[in-house]
């Protein structure tokens, strides 16, 4: 366990040093005030006090769902840079799999030090959005501060970090053996896309945003799953190739 903390903390620091983490932060905030445009749109058209209520509690609600496992997909894309593709860059990969380390700790490490970062920013700044919608724009309108349900909760702080971990562990994987890990990436960005499109699609067909945790749940048996059969091909021979290429 030890070995897997100290391959997981080199990436991680590397990574907070990076600027880049800075500039998605700010992506994000961009990301936040579209959501806040979207919400002042919809309730100004409302004026029965309910309506402005039940609108205000939905809408919270599903950015309690969406908001932590976008935001995570969205830090993980920096991570992964330095997780596999700079250390490859820089050969240090090499030197990492001479010492007495398996290749699935090495594997295991650094999808940690993708997971672990991405789900606390991912995480921390939904809270602070979540808290200053209510407080800037949504009290003025109800009057009052609206909780998440308690199935949103759970989802951010249980079922979305399980998620993040079985994605990236795949990503991580094929970062490691094919010798352009920054193809590996756009798996995020796929993601990234699909939620953005997805949410508003299930909304198109009238299904319920509470709908979604049992989908982040199918995705995990589908990562873990994949995880587990990638996890019996992975060696350092194949790791080693690929970096020399």
């Amino acid at each position: 366990m030890n070995k897997l903390w100290v391959i997981a903390s080199k990436d991680v620091g590397e990574a907070f040093r990076s600027r880049s983490i800075y500039v998605f932060l700010l992506i994000m905030l961009v990301i936040s005030f579209s959501y806040v445009s979207s919400y002042n749109a919809h309730v100004n058209t409302l004026t029965n006090q309910q309506a402005i209520s039940d609108f205000s509690r939905s809408f919270l609600n599903s950015l309690a769902y969406l908001l932590p496992l976008m935001y995570s997909i969205i830090i993980c894309s920096i991570f992964a840079n330095y997780s596999v593709i700079l250390d490859k860059a820089k050969r240090n990969i090499e030197s990492l799999m001479a010492t007495p380390v398996s290749i699935q700790q090495i594997w295991i490490g650094k999808s940690l030090a993708v997971t672990l970062p991405s789900v606390v920013v991912g995480i921390s700044v939904s809270i602070i959005v979540y808290i200053v919608l209510n407080f800037a724009y949504v009290i003025p309108k109800t009057n009052s501060f609206i909780f998440p349900e308690v199935t949103a909760v759970v989802s951010a702080i249980i079922v979305v970090p399980v998620l993040i971990f079985a994605i990236v562990t795949v990503v991580i994987h094929i970062q490691l053996i094919i010798t352009n890990p920054r193809i590996a990436n756009f798996v995020f960005t796929g993601i990234f896309i699909l939620l953005v499109f997805g949410i508003n699609a299930l909304g198109g067909l009238g299904i319920s945003i509470s709908f979604l945790p049992l989908i982040y749940l199918g995705m995990i048996v589908i990562c873990a799953g994949t995880s587990f059969i990638l996890s019996h091909s992975l060696t350092k021979e194949k790791v080693l190739l690929s970096s020399k290429v």
